[in-house]
């Protein structure tokens, strides 16, 4: 249709319409919505890099951009989401997705460093609550920024017996985490002498006060040799399994709101997922032998 509105100056419309088997109406019909399009299509990217200006909206993404454009064109924006988005892409007003992933262990530091007590040969196996805890760091996006949230997990049970979200890297995180594991292990009566801590060699699990803790309560320190993820799966998969299972991770919640979020999370985690490897029971029936299972107080009205 584009040649044959382009040769119109040159040959009648209506016998090139012959020739190629279609109406005087349906071209002039097609033509004038192509027209049409085309003036929406420009209007929409002149008006969504109006709407990026640095003093309006820069960061905008694809479904703000959207209703925004059905605001100010209401009739006349006549396409649907896919036609839009490629109306986006074709003209570079896609924004990059740039994850930026703050590290957490900072192991180049003057403190000891402890032998590796789990990847060994044999690798060491917890068969009852309490001979082992996974130890972990990991960021929480919220409206102020980053957030990192400590996690102390239970090896036999994988219960999260202690956890804390700061909002800097320092030892205070970490330490209430472990103080709080300390405290919740001594409420079911779990015998934690001699207990294996295991982490990462970051420089707050290596700090004076954080192994003075440990040691006072007759803990053992283990810590990886190598920067392998692997040394510490539980730990990176409990991580994992926070972020990706509940809705506190996604930069829409104050500190505060995050913290409360995380605490409900854990709640849940703990009495009420049931878990692949406990054979579908909770973390709580492994702990201590009873399903306090808060999901079972449903009652349909």
């Amino acid at each position: 249709m584009r040649k044959l509105s382009q040769s119109r100056h040159q040959y009648p419309v209506r016998p090139l319409c012959r020739l190629l088997g279609i109406s005087v109406q349906g071209y002039y019909k097609h033509n004038d919505t192509s027209s049409e399009l085309d003036i929406l299509a420009a209007s929409i990217v002149l008006f969504c890099m109006y709407v990026r200006e640095n003093e309006h909206l820069p960061k905008s993404g694809c479904r703000e951009l959207y209703e925004l454009c059905r605001e100010r064109f209401k009739d006349k924006f006549t396409i649907g989401r896919d036609k839009f988005y490629n109306i986006l892409r074709s003209n570079g007003l896609m924004l990059r997705r740039t994850k930026y992933r703050p590290r957490t262990t900072y192991s180049g530091h003057g403190y000891r460093l402890y032998e590796d007590l789990i990847n060994t040969a044999p690798k060491f196996k917890p068969v009852r609550n309490g001979p082992l805890v996974v130890c972990d760091i990991t960021y929480v996006y919220t409206l102020e920024g980053f957030a990192y949230l400590s996690l102390v997990t239970d090896a036999y049970s994988r219960y999260i017996v202690g956890h804390c979200l700061s909002r800097t890297l320092g030892t205070e995180g970490p330490l209430n985490a472990i103080n709080q594991a300390i405290d919740t292990y001594h409420r079911y009566g779990i015998n934690i002498s001699n207990m294996i801590h295991h982490s990462d060699r970051g420089i707050q699990y290596a700090s004076k006060e954080y192994t003075k803790t440990l040691l006072s309560n007759n803990i053992r320190i283990s810590m990886t040799q190598i920067g392998d993820p692997l040394h510490n799966a539980l730990a990176e998969r409990m991580n994992n399994t926070l972020k990706n299972g509940w809705l506190f991770n996604d930069g829409n919640l104050t500190f505060e709101q995050a913290q409360e979020a995380i605490s409900k999370s854990i709640e849940m985690y703990n009495n009420a997922r049931p878990h692949k490897a406990l054979g579908m029971k909770t973390p709580m029936e492994i702990l201590t032998g009873k399903s306090v299972n808060p999901l079972m107080n449903y009652k349909h009205n």
